[in-house]
């Protein structure tokens, strides 16, 4: 009886993370589909899924949105900067805050997590001027400064908790054998966390890749990113284009998706951090 019991529960939790990767995978699945269809076949139904694939939909793409490649590529520069920006910060900080005990410490963290609690549109409001008065519009300084002084916080929080798993006591080693104390944690604790690093950038730069309310709001023609000139391409005088937005759809999305298959553990270790707790 208790054998069934095991095999009941094994078979319905197989069920439900079958359901799971097929509701995850259905979208990412339809949009590369999509792209190698010709127009009439992708809002076929019955859905088509045998069908001669062509890559008309992406030749299609310089005539759609003609600066969707400089677009993408201001995506590029946006999120390898601000990702690495933003871990030179989160890496300082979260070692002021793991190894220094100050009280004068609890001011600036309950600063950092009060940052993650504003929405950006909030912040957007009084950064407007601000930008638009050292006439950096349109540039992709905006995006930039705005994408670590959103993302530092989460970033530092996260590497925190990773160099507070790092016992003290190897950098007091280090220390008696002659190292500083600075020294000792980026030649022995650093090293350990390098793995937590390399996952939180990937989650920091996911974060850049997508964003889609700065770039709206702080750009206009040559410093637009990938994501709003998708959304713009929607808004064609001659009807949507399917077709092509889902070929772009697919272009922006693909460096992510291979990015996110070879730091899977990393990114999984990220994000259920606390979780458990010997």
């Amino acid at each position: 009886m208790n054998v069934l019991v095991a095999l009941g529960r094994r078979g319905l939790m197989y069920v439900l993370l079958a359901a799971a990767v097929v509701w995850a995978a259905f979208p990412i699945a339809f949009l590369v589909m999509g792209s190698l269809k010709h127009g009439s076949e992708i809002w076929a139904y019955p859905p088509t899924i045998l069908f001669e694939p062509t890559l008309a939909n992406y030749r299609d793409i310089p005539v759609l949105a003609p600066m969707y490649l400089p677009n993408l590529l201001n995506s590029v520069v946006v999120t390898l900067v601000t990702t690495m920006a933003t871990l030179a910060l989160s890496v300082g900080a979260a070692f002021v805050f793991s190894r220094l005990r100050a009280g004068w410490l609890k001011g600036p963290a309950l600063l950092v997590i009060l940052v993650r609690m504003f929405p950006p549109i909030i912040v957007i409001i009084p950064l407007y001027p601000i930008f638009a008065g050292l006439g950096l519009l349109d540039t992709l300084a905006p995006l930039i400064l705005a994408g670590i002084a959103f993302s530092v916080s989460v970033s530092t929080l996260l590497l925190k908790t990773f160099i507070d798993d790092i016992p003290i006591e190897l950098e007091e080693a280090a220390q008696i054998d002659g190292c500083g104390r600075l020294e000792a944690f980026v030649r022995v604790t650093l090293p350990l966390v390098t793995p937590a690093i390399g996952a939180i950038g990937l989650f920091v730069g996911i974060t850049i890749w997508n964003d889609y309310l700065f770039p709206l709001v702080f750009t206009s023609t040559e410093a637009r990113t990938a994501p709003v000139a998708i959304a713009i391409a929607i808004n064609n005088p001659d009807g949507v284009r399917w077709g092509s937005l889902l070929a772009m759809s697919t272009v922006h999305l693909a460096p992510m998706l291979v990015l996110v298959m070879l730091l899977y553990r990393q990114l999984v270790t990220v994000m259920t951090v606390g979780a458990v707790k010997g």
